[in-house]
């Protein structure tokens, strides 16, 4: 468990964000493993600034307005993700399909679905804003995978891989050539290897002001209205979307590998 103070309160509002819903001070300290004293203390001065609210009747806490102003901040119509999102909205709307955005973890060799936009059909897949997993797994991960320095895949291949679906390719020889693959075509496709539906992706990377790769951008389709002959055009309107992204990032460099 985190040992700084800075820490211990960061864990304290991860806690009462990801829950959704207002919390007592017993129920934060079992799910943040602190004890009561120090969550009542930290609670007391995230209430001051105004990251926390308090309702003395039901003695429960929530996200106060401070916090709420932070995130429209770095969500708003001005911020990198404010421009990201349109051009976002706008593949959605031209393929018709769920679209998301995602940013890589260096840290956790993980990815965290940023912006999700969703296309004019009515039966369609669905990203959770907020989650994350790895890297190897679907067309949201594996473009990040592919365009990472040699050294920093091996590192990832070199460890125990998840198996999120029947379907998540877990052989790192498989996984080299299809990263080999991926950097040839410029885009990584997958059926069903990060959720239990069965869906089918492509997703193509997003590069930073360096050119390291700092994301990707993804559209999902259920696996019923996918057909074979749609990939080409596809993979080039997505990797076009990648790109004017990925050009928004030599103005204003996200926080890539920040825990949102």
């Amino acid at each position: 468990m985190a040992e700084s103070p800075i820490l211990k309160a960061f864990a304290t509002l991860r806690c009462l964000a990801e829950t959704g819903a207002p919390m007592g001070v017993q129920q934060i300290s079992k799910q943040t493993a602190l004890n009561v004293s120090t969550v009542h203390r930290l609670l007391q001065l995230l209430v001051r600034d105004g990251m926390v609210t308090y309702d003395p009747q039901a003695r429960m806490y929530g996200i106060g307005t401070e916090c709420v102003r932070l995130a429209t901040r770095v969500l708003g119509s001005g911020s990198y993700f404010g421009r990201v999102r349109p051009l976002l909205a706008e593949l959605a709307e031209r393929l018709g399909e769920t679209c998301a955005f995602t940013l890589y973890e260096p840290k956790q060799a993980t990815k965290l679905i940023t912006l999700v936009e969703h296309g004019s059909h009515a039966l369609g897949y669905d990203f959770e804003i907020g989650s994350r997993d790895g890297i190897h797994a679907g067309a949201s991960g594996k473009p990040i995978l592919a365009f990472l320095p040699d050294a920093e895949i091996e590192r990832i291949l070199r460890k125990p891989l998840p198996r999120l679906t029947k379907f998540t390719v877990v052989d790192p020889d498989k996984l080299r050539r299809q990263i080999r693959q991926i950097r040839k075509c410029g885009y990584a496709t997958s059926r069903g290897e990060r959720m239990q539906s069965d869906s089918f992706g492509v997703g193509a990377p997003v590069f930073g002001p360096h050119k390291n790769v700092i994301g990707s951008i993804v559209v999902t389709v259920p696996y019923f209205r996918w057909r074979k002959e749609q990939l080409r055009d596809v993979a080039k309107i997505v990797m076009h979307t990648a790109r004017q992204v990925s050009a928004l990032s030599d103005v204003e460099h996200p926080s890539a590998g920040a825990t949102l």
